[in-house]
Order: structure tokens, then sequence, then C-alpha cells
């Protein structure tokens, strides 16, 4: 388990909707599943929902601490994720 510094990810805003974004956080092909990403310095807003997305393990429901840093679920090593963050603006 280690700690993916955001700068080493591609982050964009695929769904900006009134009061609501989609944050898609691209990580590093080196992700591991019980790696953390602290999207703090992005997501400003409230967390609502948070999954990730690798090519192995598929779309899977990401736990998100009150800090704001994502835990990568799944059972692959080496692979990187899109990670969707839902946040209330």
């Amino acid at each position: 388990m280690a700690a993916i510094d955001i700068a080493d990810c591609t982050v964009t805003i695929e769904s900006p909707l009134a009061g609501v974004n989609l944050y898609k956080v691209l990580t590093p092909a080196t992700a591991d599943d019980g790696d953390t990403v602290n999207v703090s310095t992005v997501v400003n807003e409230t967390i609502v929902s948070c999954s990730a997305q690798g090519a192995t393990d598929g779309l899977i429901t990401a736990a998100v601490s009150t800090a704001k840093v994502v835990t990568l679920p799944g059972a692959t090593d080496n692979e990187a994720r899109n990670i969707y963050v839902i946040a209330l603006g």
C-alpha cells in the first residue's frame, strides 16, 4: 500500500452540473489495490460517492475518508484506474 501523489494523476471534470461535479482521476499504471490518493487539493466540495474502475477489476465502490483520501479497491496490482468522484458544490 502506497500513497499516489495527485500530481502523478490526470484530473478532469467530466460533468459540471449546477451544484454537482463529477471528477475523473486517472492514476498511473503502477497503481495497486490498497493504494491511496488524496483528492482534497482538487475536490473542494462534499464527496457523496466514489468508485474506481480498472481493466481487470471493473467498477468498484471506493472508500473515501473524511480527509478526502481515496483507497483503491480491487485485487490487481500495477494497473491504471479511473477514479470517479461525485461531489456536491
